[in-house]
């Protein structure tokens, strides 16, 4: 074998395993959708939410002038990839809201097909982590 059919070789094997390596990455990102969250209700009629694309930009609604808003920080999308992984979507109801409270928020949270609309009232888990994380996020754009 000649020598440039060797670096041809190498070439070419790195290359398959470099593209190999960024695809096995993309596939594992838990946030590979976008993910948000929608809150409405209380006694002041509220209507505001945040949405996040996987690159990490933020999206947000019920505020006046420009939507979009800085991106996550890496911290917290670290800490939104970590929650987003802790949830099990499928076993999560699509309603959890109570039938004695009057006048609460009603959080909406939508991720890869799934949708919860909870009044907080009943703990749901790391999906209660996940809901707060995300208004944290909406709430330090604001």
């Amino acid at each position: 074998m000649t020598a440039l059919k060797r670096r041809l070789l190498v070439l070419l094997t790195a290359a398959l395993l470099l593209a190999g390596c960024g695809e096995s990455a993309a596939q594992d990102s838990p946030a590979a959708e976008d993910v948000s969250l929608a809150i409405t209700g209380g006694i002041a009629g509220v209507s505001q939410g945040i949405e996040v694309h996987p690159d990490g930009s933020v999206v947000l609604t019920g505020r006046k002038g420009d939507p979009a808003a800085p991106d996550l920080t890496r911290a917290e999308h670290k800490k939104l990839d970590s929650l987003l992984a802790a949830v099990d979507f499928a076993d999560l109801p699509a309603r959890s809201i109570s039938a004695t409270s009057a006048d609460r928020f009603e959080y909406q949270l939508k991720y890869d097909g799934h949708s919860l609309v909870t009044d907080r009232s009943t703990d749901l888990g790391p999906a209660d982590d996940l809901i707060r994380h995300l208004e944290t996020c909406m709430r330090a754009r604001q």
